[in-house]
């Protein structure tokens, strides 16, 4: 069964490298997901859940932000200095996605599976599934656009946003 997956896996994932193969080979176990080995990405670290987001794993994309935000937060309430709470937020968002990609993607593709047929899965939808998509982060960078620009606003203009 794991090497079907594999097979499957190499026909599916967008510009497989021999590094994300031997890598998925170690991890992936019998039912297509992975195990939770830590094994760095280099994009994912250095683009955290940007990439994931590229990557089409949505739902691991998100569960990785609000981990790092919670950990901000949490710095932050214990009143620590601002730049030291982004930093941890950047470094853990960094470090989830960049030793974390492989287990997370395996588990999207484990998804894909079940909705592209199971046992004998449709391999143009699982294409589909697997092929990078922009949209996704584009639409995550207008959000926190959106959210921030009263206080770039702010900033730029030396306006108070509380009174």
């Amino acid at each position: 069964m794991k090497e079907k997956y594999l097979k499957i896996l190499k026909e599916t994932y967008c510009n497989l490298t021999p590094k994300d193969e031997k890598v998925f080979a170690e991890i992936i176990q019998e039912d297509g997901l992975g195990k939770c080995k830590p094994a760095f990405h280099l994009y994912a670290f250095i683009f955290g859940w940007f990439y994931l987001l590229y990557r089409r794993v949505v739902t691991e994309a998100f569960g990785v932000l609000i981990f790092s935000l919670m950990i901000g937060y949490i710095m932050a309430y214990a009143k620590l200095h601002p730049v030291i709470v982004l930093a941890s937020v950047f470094l853990t968002n960094s470090l989830l996605s960049g030793f974390c990609y492989y287990f997370l993607y395996l588990n999207k593709f484990a998804k894909d599976l079940e909705s592209c047929g199971g046992y004998n899965p449709d391999i143009e939808c699982l294409r589909q599934k697997a092929k990078p998509k922009l949209s996704y982060v584009i639409w995550a960078v207008i959000v926190i656009i959106v959210v921030i620009w009263p206080w770039i606003y702010a900033l730029i203009t030396g306006v108070k946003l509380h009174g």
